[in-house]
């Protein structure tokens, strides 16, 4: 992942609420498997393990996070942990066609929990998150940006 990614994500997350937060894990998800599987087809395995385990790390964030409280969250704990082993148990040969199977499935959950999103109105998890304004001046090639609200007491909502 670039850090322009990483920066991108970044800025998603301090304006989420709890259904785009999961959208947002999925999507980090779905960028480390493609670049793992740029890396394997460049057979860098450095990399590739990297971004395998970086998926993973995604992919228990998410297991964690589950409340068995309700039904669906047992449903989603067998997919992670089918997800994960498969990623563990073949990071060192993974073939493309599992990775990109693994890949098929992350991206409809995405989907669904990015329906689900739209119809969620609530606050974001975090208070007092820096402020981004992008567009009041340009460059030649980018979009000038510039934050505020510096205060220390930047943080998630309890």
């Amino acid at each position: 992942m670039t850090k322009e990614m990483k920066q991108i994500f970044t800025r998603r997350i301090t304006q989420a609420n709890r259904t785009q937060l999961v959208v947002i894990l999925y999507d980090m998800i779905l960028t480390y498997l493609k670049d793992a599987a740029a890396a394997q087809e460049i057979g860098c395995g450095q990399e590739f393990k990297k971004d395998m385990q970086c998926a993973r790390n995604c992919i228990s964030e998410l297991r964690g996070s589950l409340d068995f409280n309700y039904d669906l969250s047992r449903n989603l704990f067998a997919i992670y942990a089918f997800a994960d082993r498969e990623l563990a148990h073949d990071i060192n040969g993974i073939d493309a066609k599992q990775l990109a199977q693994i890949t098929g499935m992350f991206q409809k959950l995405r989907d669904a929990y990015y329906t689900i999103s739209k119809e969620d109105h609530s606050e974001p998890l975090m208070e007092n998150a820096q402020n981004v304004y992008a567009g009041f001046t340009y460059s030649r090639t980018d979009v000038n940006e510039s934050l505020s609200q510096y205060g220390a007491a930047r943080g998630y909502c309890i």
